[in-house]
């Protein structure tokens, strides 16, 4: 692992904060790889393969709470830590996680981290303030899902990631609507009605954010 990739790993707030000591013992063995464009790094049901870390690139997850319905969580940046939960409980992965570009992801097995909790069992406490930390993200999700309507929920996303991408966004309808939480047909009719309005130009598998402030006008004051 470079200087440059230990940097992006201490910008993320759950990393940053844990002790150094136990730090590098999270570092001592992880793997480095690199991943094409719709690698799997595992599926629900897997069983559970250690933690994992974004390095370069973007990684989603992807969960299936029941028979013909797919729930997507929060795209997983540079930095940001997964695959907690089956690491603690040792029961199978609860979703798949797939690279959405071409990345960098580091990898601790579960032998490794079962060595790094041996030398310092304060470990388990930290994965779980990494747990905690991801099911507040998840109700504040679902509070925002319950709170708001289909298209304020669809601004607020678009809005969300054109900040990072340069408005140039890189994904499916049917991702998008997984995401906003509503049918592929409803999300169509939605990001139509934006293109009419000139926020925004629709291709294959790409959407153009062509007036951000505009777009920012229609989320909630307290996210703008």
């Amino acid at each position: 692992m470079t200087p440059t990739d230990l940097a992006i790993l201490e910008t993320d707030a759950w990393f940053g904060q844990i002790p150094l000591e136990r730090r590098k013992l999270l570092l001592k063995e992880v793997e480095v790889r690199s991943v094409a464009t719709g690698a799997r790094l595992y599926r629900a049901g897997d069983p559970p393969n250690g933690l994992w870390v974004v390095i370069e690139g973007e990684v989603r997850l992807k969960g299936y709470p029941t028979a013909g319905l797919e729930l997507l969580a929060p795209i997983l940046r540079p930095g940001t830590w997964f695959g907690e939960l089956s690491t603690i409980d040792g029961l199978p992965r609860p979703t798949d996680a797939t690279a959405i570009e071409p990345a960098r992801v580091a990898h601790l097995s579960m032998a490794a981290f079962a060595r790094a909790v041996a030398a310092a069992p304060e470990l388990y406490r930290d994965l779980a303030l990494l747990a905690c930390w991801h099911q507040r993200v998840a109700l504040s999700f679902i509070g925002q899902t319950v709170a708001h309507p289909p298209r304020v929920r669809l601004a607020m996303l678009l809005a969300g990631l054109a900040h990072d991408r340069q408005g140039v966004l890189q994904i499916r309808q049917e991702d998008l609507a997984g995401m906003v939480g509503v049918s592929r047909q409803t999300l169509n009719r939605h990001l139509n009605v934006l293109r009419r309005e000139g926020l925004l130009d629709l291709a294959y598998a790409v959407i153009t954010v062509r007036d951000l402030p505009r777009l920012l006008e229609l989320c909630p004051e307290d996210v703008r």
